[in-house]
């Protein structure tokens, strides 16, 4: 080593031949025997200093650091020559380093920048260099600012604090490779056209080979020689975990380009999701059909696969929150045969709606009964399932909409499903705008280079590129983490990114299918979770549900609850003439006149009406059917004037017969009841039946009624 020629040089001009035994040593590399020699010797003061900085060499030899950091900080405190001095300084920093000191060890190279040794002033440049361009974290770079005054260092050191040194992780051999390397290609493409943008721009790669273990040696073995500000990686959400406990023991943020597990942006706040995962697609999804379609029960049928649970659980998680309801659940393994799961949910739904399973299941009423009750259908199913789903679906006649996620994006498949396939709702991760001039631009470059279009992935890759160069470009004096920390929105060419208080990208496109028109995009901007009428609305919908599925004791209570809510919400003038709470008015009537609550219904009704809607015949007709139940001095036939209204005439009739039947006058009643039976109204034909068959029973038991 030309330092150590140059010492013993030194050494044997100044020193002469007391040392010369300690130096042969040395020169042998027999550095256990030099810490025995120099403990046996009695050294003259002349002679001390340069046998410790011999033993703290060997000390450093035999890698004892933290000895022969402190038997050279000694020589280097005591010693006047300047050689002597220079090389004890030398090998302190270097133990210093290796005890991972690396800012207190590039203080010390910085002082030998200008040592009268150019090999020790070379060596101090170089290790410098290393320690600054791939050791140094931020932390580093502040506290090392603060202890140097070294111009020409200063300006390095904020020249590699400022460069994007970026680690991929990516399968480019094994089960993934095809999609490994469409990504790298884009990120490869994306250095190349953007080194002039940014000129500290730097990536390596690992090949994970598609193996979690073979992935984690690598990689740690890449993060131990060097320091990269960025790592992007991997594919699959179960390696993106384990990089991402890596990028959190390294203290390095992690990009994941497609992982889709909703936990992974959860395992430190070191990790950015690029893509939106499953779970939040179901989650917009579900508050879009919720609050823009003002759907309140729904049916899911879901793969059981790892993408259908996450969306599933999305979705579910958001139609409660909201106070809705799915009211069935089924999975399959395979879609070519789903007639089990789909019976099972029209059979649920026709029972809710108190129809005769049995009866409305024949091949023959399927076709001509639609079951009610279900909103909608939640379809996260695959691109390959579609077709076969939905034209399964179809066959069982339910008069619900459809919804879905990505698995959808297939226009082709829709205008073969046409007619089915109308007025269908899908979400899918926010994609490239084919109309941006950034997009078109790195097409046109692209195509140059390749001689073909890109694909998906390589759009990501390079896409990823971009943003990270623009964005460091923007805040060059600001960590990669703390940019990466501080985005709320970034439109790039591959998408949109809006981090809204998590790490997990939540940029969607919703889309609508129209038989004829083909796909079109919606607006929609979620609800905030923190809006002062949040509670009222969810219960407004809890009611709503319970209405749909007869639990009218529960509705009516839900109604009364999300008045209330409204109430402490709102400035007394907003709440009176809000139309929310005027149609909870009527609602809340309703429910309170099919409970036979008639004094409760007649103050809701009246409360509607006062708000300005005395245009509504039904509530008018249903006020005065509750008045007349309350007092029984009222004649029924206040009501008579409602029999000539073809609208109302059915259920007119009905409820003065109801009421001449409470009055015991049979013979009234049942010419009204018979006269609203003839006009097809279920109640009074069954009503007259029961009569009829108490009759029946009377005469046959001889019992004086």
């Amino acid at each position: 080593m030309k330092i150590i020629l140059t010492f013993f040089l030194l050494s044997a001009s100044v020193f002469g031949a007391e040392i010369d035994k300690t130096l042969n040593l040395f020169q042998r590399g027999l550095y256990s025997q030099i810490l025995s020699y120099t403990d046996s010797i009695r050294a003259n003061d002349h002679d001390l200093h340069t046998h410790n900085l011999i033993r703290g060499m060997a000390l450093y030899k035999i890698k004892d650091y933290r000895e022969s950091k402190r038997v050279l900080d000694l020589v280097s405190q005591n010693v006047d020559d300047p050689a002597l001095k220079d090389l004890s300084n030398y090998y302190c920093a270097l133990s210093r380093i290796k005890l991972g000191e690396n800012v207190a060890g590039a203080v010390i190279l910085t002082r030998l920048l200008n040592s009268s040794s150019t090999d020790i002033a070379a060596g101090s440049r170089s290790i410098l260099e290393n320690l600054i361009n791939y050791k140094f974290d931020d932390a580093d770079y502040k506290e090392i600012h603060e202890n140097i005054f070294d111009s020409e260092v200063s300006e390095y050191i904020d020249q590699s604090r400022n460069a994007l040194k970026i680690l991929a992780v990516l399968p480019t051999t094994g089960i993934d490779q095809d999609d490994g390397r469409d990504i790298l290609t884009g990120l490869e493409f994306g250095l190349k056209k953007l080194q002039s943008k940014y000129k500290n721009l730097r990536l390596d790669v690992v090949n994970s080979e598609g193996k979690i273990a073979v992935m984690t040696r690598k990689v740690l073995e890449k993060l131990n020689s060097t320091r990269y500000n960025l790592i992007i990686g991997e594919l699959r959400s179960d390696a993106t975990a384990a990089l991402a406990g890596i990028a959190e023991l390294k203290g390095i943020p992690l990009l994941s380009p497609t992982a889709s597990a909703k936990e992974i942006s959860e395992i430190s706040d070191r990790v950015f999701q690029l893509n939106t995962t499953s779970y939040t697609l179901g989650n917009l999804i579900a508050e879009y059909a919720v609050d823009s379609l003002g759907y309140k029960t729904f049916a899911i049928i879901s793969p059981l696969t790892e993408d259908g649970n996450e969306s599933v659980t999305g979705f579910t998680s958001k139609v409660i929150e909201k106070g809705c309801s799915v009211i069935a659940l089924e999975w399959y393994f395979e879609s070519y045969d789903l007639n089990k799961q789909i019976q099972r949910i029209r059979e649920k739904a026709l029972s809710i709606d108190s129809l005769d399973t049995e009866e409305y299941m024949s091949t023959d009423s399927i076709k001509v009964v639609p079951a009610g009750i279900i909103d909608a259908f939640f379809l996260p199913v695959n691109d390959s399932d579609t077709e076969s789903v939905l034209s399964q679906l179809s066959y069982y006649n339910f008069k619900a909409k459809n919804l879905g996620t990505y698995g959808w994006n297939n226009e082709k498949i829709l205008n073969k499903l046409n007619i089915h396939a109308d007025s269908l709702v899908f979400i899918k991760e926010s994609s490239y705008d084919i109309e941006n001039t950034a997009y078109t631009d790195f097409v046109y470059k692209f195509r140059n280079e390749f001689n073909r279009n890109p694909r998906f992935l390589e759009i990501l890759g390079y896409s990823i590129m971009d943003m990270m160069v623009d964005i460091k470009n923007k805040n060059r004096d600001i960590s990669v983490y703390k940019i990466l920390s501080e985005i709320k929105e970034y439109r790039g060419i591959y998408g949109d990114i809006i981090y809204n208080g998590s790490r997990s990208n939540s940029a969607a496109d919703l889309i609508m299918y129209r038989d004829r028109s083909g796909l079109k995009k919606l607006d929609f901007v979620p609800q905030s979770s923190k809006d002062s009428l949040s509670n009222a609305k969810k219960y407004y919908n809890k009611g709503c549900v319970d209405e749909i599925t007869r639990q009218f004791s529960s509705a009516v209570l839900n109604y009364e609850r999300s008045i209330a809510e409204y109430r402490s919400a709102l400035p007394d003038s907003d709440f009176k003439d809000h139309p929310d709470v005027i149609s909870l008015y009527r609602k809340t009537g309703l429910v309170h006149y099919r409970l036979s609550d008639f004094s409760k219904a007649v103050i809701y009704f009246s409360k509607y009406l006062e708000g300005g809607r005395q245009d509504d015949r039904e509530i008018m007709f249903k006020s005065k059917v509750s008045e007349a139940n309350i007092d029984p001095l009222v004649s029924p036939d206040v009501l008579s004037e409602y029999t000539n209204n073809p609208e109302f005439a059915p259920e007119a009739y009905f409820e003065i017969g109801s009421l001449y039947l409470k009055r015991s006058e049979i013979k009234k009643a049942l010419d009204y009841l018979e006269a609203s039976a003839a006009l097809k109204n279920k109640d009074a034909v069954k009503i007259l039946n029961e009569l009829k068959n108490a009759g029946e029973n009377k005469n046959n038991n001889k019992f004086d009624w």
